[in-house]
């Protein structure tokens, strides 16, 4: 069966209260990027492990029938069962993922952050080393 997906008030609900107060996401507060928040229904992997979610920049080519610049998918059978702070912890590394920069005439330009050590550091400091999976110390 082909995969489905479709836009989800949840992660948007849990999106915007992170941009509100999260110091590292104020670039996404300030921008004008136009983010869907999508639900799957597929069982993602990636080298055998479960993906609980993606940030993907929309094409150019498919804005005319897609309003957005970035899409935010979280694939509900890897997250079934995680609890609304894991979920919450979900959302904000794949908001880190949104980059928007200046072009010389002030225009936002956007991309996708890959992965780097940095934002592993940020995740592993702030909720442990199995922050998707496990209760970090940190939230208490």
């Amino acid at each position: 069966m082909a995969e489905r997906r479709w836009v989800d008030e949840r992660w948007r609900e849990i999106a915007e209260g992170l941009v509100e107060r999260e110091p590292r996401l104020a670039h996404v507060a300030g921008s004008e990027a136009r983010i869907a928040y999508l639900s799957s229904d597929a069982e993602k992997k990636s080298r055998g492990r479960p993906v609980y979610g993606t940030c993907e920049k929309v094409p150019a080519k498919w804005q005319w029938s897609r309003p957005y610049d970035f899409a935010i998918t979280v694939f509900e059978p890897n997250v079934a069962g995680l609890d609304e702070r894991r979920l919450e912890r979900l959302i904000y590394h794949e908001l880190l993922h949104i980059g928007i920069d200046l072009d010389g005439e002030g225009r936002e330009r956007y991309s996708v952050v890959p992965h780097d050590v940095e934002d592993f550091r940020e995740m592993v400091e702030r909720f442990g080393v199995d922050w998707i999976l496990e209760e970090a110390d940190a939230d208490s």
